[in-house]
């Protein structure tokens, strides 16, 4: 025999309520910080959740879709979903979306606003009822584009200079200078930059957080900033790094894992080691930076709360909750290794 479906009317009467105050319970709205707004008391609220959970109670969201017009996906789109950066947010991205009963599609660009277009495009033929996006590039009309449709729309990671649009993002300066003052602070001096050649409000801030902290430490003089071709990061790495005279560099701080992975690469092969020969404090960790004898001094990125925000904050438009636009501007750890310090 096949089990009936727990049905609201079910609930209620368990919880001793009314069936429309069961439905407003499971079905309220959301604030930013992903708490739910009860217009009951949280003990009404608390025993009618509990009552549902008990019964594994799982809302027919096709018929709420029908009734809503809300497809209940969300269309995420990533730098590149190989990243481990990337890779990371999406899981829980994922994880989060579950939590609200949404679906996720994800896509990448490879840093290509024509693919960010193809993909945007195709997520809205699908119905889906928001976005959350990592901008690349290029891509500031294609953003006012999807805002003047009125499509709810979270810019992740990096933002745009556009009017009216909710981003999560990094304090990239602050990352930087506690990068750099780490340094300082080990005994490096001549510290050069290692970053993109890529114009991203990221990357750009990061560049910036290094150039400011070693001018006000009267460090001016030492400052460069080298860049990498992001297509081919491999090749234009290898070519830098072989053309760097170590001799006048005392360390080196790269704006990316991958950036830091390409460049160890070279160092390994010049015989050069960290800290001994040159310090080392990079954006992001990375597994393979175990291999390494010394350990990495890096910058530790809130993936949680990354996707946590993102998340929370596109269902708040979709679902109007809220109708304002919003910047959150999240702080790195610094994690420290032994690359930091001068033996």
């Amino acid at each position: 025999m096949i089990d009936r479906k727990i049905t609201i009317k079910d609930i209620a009467s368990e919880a001793g309520v009314s069936p429309t105050l069961v439905s407003f319970t499971l079905n309220n709205t959301i604030s930013f910080n992903g708490e739910r707004k009860y217009k009951v008391s949280e003990q009404t609220a608390k025993r009618i959740l509990d009552v549902a959970a008990r019964h594994n109670y799982k809302p027919n969201n096709a018929a709420r879709s029908l009734r809503s017009k809300h497809s209940r996906a969300i269309g995420v789109v990533l730098s590149d979903i190989s990243n481990k950066f990337f890779s990371d947010i999406a899981r829980q991205i994922e994880e989060r979306a579950y939590f609200y009963n949404y679906t996720v599609m994800f896509g990448s660009t490879d840093e290509k606003v024509e693919k960010l277009g193809k993909v945007v495009d195709s997520f809205i033929e699908k119905g889906i009822d928001g976005l959350v996006v990592v901008p690349c590039e290029g891509s500031e009309s294609l953003i006012k584009e999807v805002v003047e449709r009125g499509i709810p729309l979270v810019l992740l990671d990096r933002s745009v200079d556009e009017p009216g649009v909710s981003s999560v993002v990094l304090d990239n300066e602050g990352a930087a200078r506690m990068a750099v003052e780490k340094l300082l602070a080990g005994g490096f001096k001549r510290i050069e930059m290692i970053s993109y050649n890529m114009a991203l409000s990221n990357i750009a801030e990061r560049e910036q957080g290094y150039v400011q902290t070693m001018q006000r430490v009267g460090l001016g003089d030492y400052v460069k900033v080298h860049k990498v071709d992001y297509a081919n990061i491999e090749e234009s790495g290898k070519e830098l790094f072989s053309s760097l005279d170590f001799s006048q560099i005392d360390a080196l701080f790269f704006a990316t894992n991958s950036l830091a992975l390409a460049g160890m690469r070279v160092l390994n092969r010049l015989g050069l080691t960290t800290p001994n020969d040159v310090g080392v404090v990079v954006f992001d960790g990375n597994e393979a930076f175990d291999l390494y004898p010394s350990t990495i001094t890096y910058l530790k990125q809130p993936i949680e709360q990354f996707a946590t925000l993102s998340i929370d904050m596109v269902i708040a438009l979709v679902e109007k909750s809220c109708q304002e636009s919003r910047k959150v501007v999240l702080d790195a750890e610094l994690v420290e290794g032994e690359s930091s310090t001068h033996p």
